[in-house]
């Protein structure tokens, strides 16, 4: 009896290591503040390093390629939080249990098409369709359909082209979503159903080519592509390489937590 006694202390005192003494306590993000010293991740390539040390300057940026990443890093406390624009926190929400998003806002933000900086004519059409599209509602009912909850709305529609005006080269990234991501292996959204709904109001025949982040705005500045779409933010750091069309959105940048 005594041994069976001693072997059961032994089976407890295993299972407390194992399960309490070797867990780590995740960290409950609750405002800005409470990243002081910790370690948020930012998408390499992007400007949320700068927009995270201008908001948080003690924080300690981690890079990733990719959101999935992020998300499974934020999961497991590799870091404590990491900046994207909020319909894309939204969306994350929906698919990803256990994060949310501070209800506060680091930047206040336009988001627009870069185009190539030779083609002006191509940027003022583009702004001539953009402003009637506005005005229209066509560009309200797009926004309420990419980013609603009813995944069925979600569908491309068919366009029959008239590409007498010859071709428009687009970049965009997909793992962006709402504005591009895949869906049934074809690239989706709200930027890209803007984009098709341009090409067929100017007469240009499309060209959807998908791309890693790092490389959409040299591609334009180079003139290897002509616009690119997924969630980019107009800055003036930017300006300063391509052309943006108006803004098609407006909106902001947010740090996604642990629920």
């Amino acid at each position: 009896m005594k041994r069976n006694s001693k072997l059961f202390l032994i089976l407890i005192a295993t299972l407390l290591v194992l399960t309490g003494c070797s867990s780590k306590d995740l960290i409950k993000i609750e405002n800005l503040n409470e990243l002081e010293n910790k370690k948020v991740g930012v998408f390499t390539g992007s400007e949320y390093d700068t927009i995270l040390k201008n908001k948080v300057e003690s924080a300690i940026p981690i890079y990733y390629n990719n959101y999935s990443d992020q998300i499974s890093a934020l999961k497991s406390g590799k870091i404590d939080g990491f900046l994207t624009d909020e319909p894309l926190a939204k969306e994350m929400i929906k698919n990803n249990s256990g994060i949310k998003y501070l209800d506060t806002f680091l930047t206040n933000d336009s988001y627009a098409f870069a185009i190539n900086p030779k083609l002006t004519a191509l940027q003022e059409q583009v702004n001539n369709v953009l402003k009637q599209m506005k005005t229209d509602g066509t560009l309200e009912e797009m926004a309420e359909k990419w980013m609603g909850d009813d995944e069925s709305k979600k569908v491309l529609p068919s366009y029959n082209y008239d590409d007498s005006k010859g071709i428009i080269k687009f970049a965009t990234v997909s793992g962006s979503a709402p504005f591009a991501y895949m869906k049934d292996n074809k690239i989706v959204g709200y930027d890209i159903e803007i984009i098709m709904y341009i090409a067929k109001e100017l007469n240009y025949k499309l060209e959807v080519t998908e791309m890693s982040w790092e490389g959409v705005l040299p591609a334009i500045a180079s003139g290897k592509m002509d616009m690119a779409g997924c969630s980019i933010i107009v800055t003036e750091e930017r300006q300063k390489s391509v052309l943006f069309s108006e803004a098609n959105f407006t909106g902001g940048i947010v740090v996604v937590v642990r629920k």
